[in-house]
C-alpha cells in the first residue's frame, strides 16, 4: 500500500488536511506547548492545530526541556508564567492578573504523559499551576477522555484565552479546524470504514505519467525543491534528544536560484551526526540561528511557491521548528513510487521473469532519493550546496526534471532488479 502523503503544516494526510480551517488569533498570553513525544506519533492530535493558529505560541516535543534554551527563555520571560495542569491549590485562571502578560505552559499528551512531563521538569513543577472548569463536555468524539471533565489541548486553550483575554476573542474559532478534524475522522469511520478489509479489483490508471509530466510542467515556475538534515540521535540511546534540523536546502528548477542555511544545534550534538550529514562537527555547530535561517528563507521563498519533497520529515521537522512552508506541497517520493509501480505490475512475465503474482508482491520502499534517480536514469545537477541534504537536493532536482518529461524511462527499461527495489 502506498505511503499516505501528508501536509507537511498539519500533518494531517493531505486529503483530510485541515490547513483552511485554521484562523490565525493574536494574543497577548505566549502559549509554550510542550508534547510529549509518544503524543506527536497521533494523528489525531491537537497541539500542532493550535500551535498553527495561534502565532504568539511555541510547540515543542521531547522529555527534558531544561536543556532547551527556547523553553528556558520562555519560562524566563517577565511577567506570570504558570502551568495549565489541576494539581492541588491551582488557581483558577481568572485569577491571572490581567495587566500584566502571561506565558502559559501547556504539557500535551495523556494524562500519564503530562504528569510524566512534569516530573521529568523540575524547573516546570515549581511554576505556579493554573486550572480551570470546562464549560461544557469534550467534543473529542473520536478519541476516549478520562473523565467527563478532561478536554483536548486545543479545548483547553480556548477556553483559558477566552478567560484570560475576552477582547480578543472569541477563541471559539480557534476550533474549527479541530471539529473538522473530529467531522471528517467520524464520516471515515462510519462510511469508509466498513469498506477497509474489502479486496477491490486494483484499476491501472492509463496515463498517469503524462498526467504527472502536465501537472509539474503546470507548475514548473512555482516548484522550489527542499531538502534538509537533523541532528537526530539513535533511537535507543538512552541520552536521545528529539531530533532537530540543522541543514536546510533549496533549489528552484526554473530560475537555478539555490537556498542553503546551516542552523546551530540547540541540543548536544549526537556521535553521529557529523557523518549522517557529511558535515564537520565544526560547521554544524558555527551555523546560525533559527530567526536568521527563517528571515534569509522568507527572502527566498515566495508566496505562491510549490514545495517538493522526498518524503514528509524534513519539511514538517522544518515547520515545527517555525519555518513557514506552502500549503501546497508535492512529496515526490509517493508521486515516483505510485507511478513506478503502476508502470512494473503493467510489464509481462517475460520482460521480469517473474509471475504477475510475484510482481504485485515486489511493493516494499523505494527508500532513498538516490534510487530513485539511478532507477529513471535522471541527471542530476551538480548544485553550490554541500552535505547529504545538497546530495539529496541534487537528486531531487533531477527525478523532478525526469518525470515532468511525459516521455522519460519508460516502463520497457525497467529490469527485474528494477522492479525488487519497488
Amino acid at each position: 500500500m502506498a505511503d499516505r502523503v501528508l501536509c507537511a503544516r498539519c500533518r494531517r494526510p493531505q486529503q483530510v488536511c485541515v490547513c483552511g480551517h485554521v484562523h490565525p488569533l493574536p494574543t497577548r498570553t505566549r502559549v509554550v506547548l510542550l508534547q510529549h513525544p509518544k503524543e506527536r506519533k497521533v494523528g489525531v492530535g491537537t497541539a500542532r492545530i493550535a500551535h498553527l493558529a495561534l502565532p504568539n505560541s511555541l510547540l515543542r516535543v521531547g522529555l527534558d526541556f531544561s536543556k532547551d534554551p527556547l523553553v528556558r527563555a520562555a519560562v524566563a520571560a517577565p511577567g506570570s508564567v504558570c502551568v495549565l495542569f489541576p494539581r492541588r491549590g491551582a488557581l483558577d485562571v481568572s485569577e491571572l492578573p490581567a495587566d500584566l502578560p502571561v506565558t502559559l505552559v501547556v504539557l500535551d499528551g495523556t494524562w500519564s504523559l503530562a504528569r510524566k512531563l512534569l516530573r521529568l521538569n523540575p524547573a516546570l513543577a515549581v511554576l505556579p499551576a493554573v486550572a480551570f472548569t470546562p464549560r461544557r463536555p469534550s467534543q473529542y468524539r473520536i478519541r476516549r477522555q478520562p473523565a467527563a471533565m478532561c478536554v483536548s489541548t486545543i479545548e483547553a486553550l480556548a477556553e483559558v484565552l477566552q478567560v484570560i483575554e475576552p477582547e480578543n476573542g472569541p477563541f471559539d474559532r480557534l476550533l474549527e479546524p479541530f471539529r473538522a478534524m473530529v467531522d471528517r475522522q467520524e464520516r471515515f469511520v462510519n462510511e469508509v470504514g466498513a469498506y477497509r478489509h474489502r479486496r477491490l479489483p486494483r484499476v491501472n490508471r492509463p496515463g498517469r505519467r503524462a498526467v504527472l509530466a502536465a501537472r509539474l510542467a503546470a507548475d514548473w515556475s512555482r516548484l522550489v525543491c527542499v531538502q534538509g538534515d537533523s541532528n537526530a540521535w539513535p533511537r535507543r540511546d538512552p541520552e536521545r534528544q528529539p531530533p532537530e534540523l540543522v541543514h536546510w536546502v533549496a533549489h528552484r528548477p526554473a530560475t537555478g536560484e539555490t537556498f542553503q542555511a546551516l542552523v546551530a544545534p540547540r541540543r548536544p550534538l549526537a556521535s553521529a551526526t557529523a557523518a549522517q550529514t557529511e558535515l564537520a562537527a565544526e560547521r554544524i555547530r558555527a551555523g546560525g540561528t533559527i530567526e536568521e535561517w527563517q528571515r534569509a528563507w522568507e527572502s527566498f521563498a515566495r508566496r505562491d511557491d510549490v514545495t517538493v519533497t522526498w518524503g514528509s520529515f524534513y519539511a514538517a521537522l522544518a515547520v515545527e521548528e517555525g519555518l513557514v512552508l506552502p500549503q501546497t506541497v508535492i512529496d515526490l517520493r509517493h508521486e515516483a513510487l505510485a507511478l513506478l509501480r503502476d508502470e512494473a505490475r503493467s510489464l509481462p512475465p517475460s520482460t521480469v521473469g517473474r509471475t504477475p503474482d510475484l510482481r504485485s508482491e515486489a511493493t516494499g520502499r523505494l527508500r532513498t532519493v538516490d534510487a530513485c534517480a539511478a532507477l529513471l536514469g535522471a541527471t542530476s545537477p551538480e548544485l553550490p550546496v554541500e552535505g547529504r541534504a545538497g546530495r539529496r537536493l541534487s537528486a531531487l532536482v533531477g527525478v523532478l526534471t525526469a518525470l515532468a518529461s511525459a516521455d522519460s524511462a519508460p516502463a520497457e527499461v525497467l529490469t527485474s532488479a528494477a522492479v525488487g527495489q519497488l
